[in-house]
């Protein structure tokens, strides 16, 4: 029996618990996480590996010691290789704080697979409360991070979000993807449509249209000769700078 044993108690599982919630207590001694993190490493089972992760969800107020702390639990999850994965997966489904697990999970996996699960978080997030959005927002923002022709549906579809900040992540997400019609049309909809307030989303979309020289069809221009962005005009069917 090994000293955190004696001193824990209890079953496997209820060290595990106990372990797992040392190791996100802020009012616990540094080193005390630390030894608990190796612990749950050791024990390397599903259950642990979750506990461990957890520890993600903590920000410890010394900003140094935090980070230099989540990078060693890092480097234990790196370790355990492939027994990581699913519980990566099954944390980053529900976690708010999602950068560093999703990094890992990167890193464990591939890029490719980052960006599914990516998408997957962000549909999970579609059928929650409506009233948070900044997982949502996001998560759209680091889509913008990948290229796939799957991804223009996605961005699509949060267009019309009821969160400026997640329409406008979505307006990056078309922009990072390589030039299509669907992409053409998303963003010119963006631009057009008369619902949409925010003065620098239309701004944004009006610069990428400008840049890209795309030609407006006879409704995009009344549109745009009706409801103008600040800056930009329309001279023989394409958006150009007024300056």
């Amino acid at each position: 029996m090994g000293l955190f044993d004696f001193l824990f108690g209890g079953s496997v599982e209820q060290q595990i618990q106990k372990h797992a919630k040392r190791i996100k207590s802020k009012d616990t001694p540094i080193e005390d996480r630390q030894a608990s993190a190796h612990w749950l490493a050791e024990n390397a089972s599903p259950a642990a590996i979750r506990g461990l992760i957890g520890r993600f969800e903590m920000d410890y107020e010394h900003g140094m010691k935090d980070t230099s702390e989540k990078e060693e639990v890092s480097q234990l999850l790196i370790g355990l290789g492939q027994a990581a994965v699913d519980p990566l997966r099954a944390c980053l489904l529900k976690t708010e704080k999602f950068a560093r697990p999703l990094a890992l999970y990167a890193q464990l996996t591939s890029q490719e697979d980052a960006m599914r699960l990516t998408v997957e978080m962000i549909e999970a997030e579609a059928t929650r409360a409506e009233l948070h959005p900044d997982k949502r927002r996001n998560l759209l923002v680091k889509l913008a991070d990948f290229k796939d022709v799957s991804l223009v549906a996605v961005a699509r579809s949060a267009l019309p979000d009821y969160d400026e900040g997640c329409r406008y992540a979505a307006v990056e997400v078309l922009a990072a993807q390589d030039e299509t019609a669907e992409v053409r049309e998303g963003l010119i909809g963006a631009l057009v449509n008369p619902k949409e307030e925010s003065t620098r989303l239309r701004a944004r979309v009006a610069n990428i249209a400008s840049t890209r020289r795309w030609a407006l069809d006879a409704e995009a221009v009344a549109a745009m000769e009706a409801r103008p962005v600040r800056g930009f005009v329309v001279r023989d069917g394409v958006l150009v700078p007024t300056a």
